[in-house]
C-alpha cells in the first residue's frame, strides 16, 4: 500500500492538506487521519498501520483497539475508494469493506 502518484500533500501542525491531481478535490486530515495518512506513508501494509494505531490510542483496552482497527480500515478503504491509496489485492487479504470515511 502507498499514497497515490497523483496525490500531493503537505503535513501542517495537526493536520495535512492534500491536493488529488487526478480529481482536483482538496482534503484536509484531522489530527487522528493525518496519524493514518504518515503511517501508511511510512508501512507498506495495512496490518501494521492497525497495529501501531492501536497500541497509540488502544491503551491495551481489547474493545478500544479493535474498533480502532475498524476505523483505520473503514479510513483506509475511503482513500482507495477515492484514489488517494494505492493497494494490492494481497494487501485487502481479509480486510472486511467498511463504509465511509471521517475525514
Amino acid at each position: 500500500m502507498h499514497i497515490s502518484e497523483s496525490v500531493v500533500w503537505q503535513e501542517t501542525n495537526d493536520s495535512i492538506s492534500i491536493y488529488h491531481t487526478e480529481s482536483g478535490k482538496f482534503r484536509t486530515l484531522n489530527e487522528t487521519a493525518a496519524k493514518i495518512w504518515l503511517l501508511v506513508d511510512g508501512n507498506p501494509d495495512r496490518e501494521s498501520v492497525r497495529t501501531q494505531l492501536g497500541l497509540l490510542y488502544g491503551s491495551g483496552n481489547v474493545a478500544l483497539t479493535g474498533r480502532i482497527r475498524i476505523e483505520v480500515d473503514r479510513f483506509i478503504n475511503g482513500m482507495v475508494e477515492a484514489g488517494l491509496f494505492i493497494e494490492d489485492d494481497a494487501d485487502r487479504a481479509g480486510v472486511p469493506l467498511a463504509e465511509g470515511v471521517a475525514v
